[in-house]
């Protein structure tokens, strides 16, 4: 639609962005204080319970958004191409960030090899814990596969074949296009449903020192890609 809504959707970008950065620093306050054993599992919850649910609003304001116009969130002007070619449904794949939890995990073995004091725990992940993520891996899987199925069935076909001038009044094609916002806005919406509920599993999953681990790696690695966006665009 109108540049309007989209400023509002980059707006709220930017806004998730700062947010994402002081959580940051309250997680490596929190993994600090976890180090010289000055902080217990409780206050780890309640801190990862605060920030899941920083995301959870999140999701509801992109929801909002997505209804006035949807088509900003699976190609936003306000990250990098090849951010958005690895975009599935207007964000990033819930699978993911399995990759993460499993690559803490290897990383913690390496720093153990090597001696290094500093850990987080990834390396003790017990047989029941992987069990668990893999489970869930193995379901997140197959509700992306859906995902992309039903994106995959949209009417694009029929819009390229009756687009231009001489069929932009067409009914058909106004209605075609009316379905297909509403399949975008329904698959957006279910495919952020998943992205949270994976996360929210995942933790569930981990032990407190674990989750301030994994979650404070997902936001460096979102202020990296998110910093290399700026540099791209000349925000400096």
């Amino acid at each position: 639609m109108g540049s309007c809504d989209k400023k509002l959707e980059e707006c709220l970008y930017q806004e998730w962005m700062s947010l994402r950065e002081q959580e940051l620093s309250e997680l490596n306050h929190a993994i600090k204080l976890r180090e010289q054993a000055q902080q217990n599992d409780a206050e780890m919850r309640r801190l990862v319970d605060k920030l899941m649910q920083h995301f959870e609003d999140y999701v509801e304001k992109r929801r909002y958004l997505a209804h006035k116009d949807v088509s900003a969130f699976f190609s936003p002007t306000w990250c990098t191409t090849f951010a958005n070619s690895v975009c599935r449904v207007a964000g990033c794949r819930p699978s993911s960030y399995f990759s993460l939890v499993y690559a803490l995990c290897g990383s913690e073995i390496v720093s153990k090899r090597v001696g290094d004091a500093k850990t987080s725990g990834f390396s003790l992940l017990s047989a029941f814990q992987l069990s668990s993520l893999d489970n869930l891996q193995r379901r997140t899987i197959g509700e992306e596969e859906k995902l992309s199925t039903q994106m995959a069935t949209l009417p694009l076909a029929l819009i390229a074949q009756k687009s231009g001038p001489k069929h932009e009044s067409c009914p058909i094609v106004r209605d075609a296009l009316k379905k297909i916002n509403q399949a975008m806005v329904s698959s957006m919406e279910e495919a952020d449903i998943l992205r949270q509920n994976t996360v929210k599993e995942i933790i569930s999953i981990l032990k407190p020192m674990q989750a301030l681990d994994f979650m404070a790696s997902a936001k460096k690695l979102r202020q990296a890609r998110g910093k290399e966006s700026d540099n791209d665009h000349g925000r400096h």
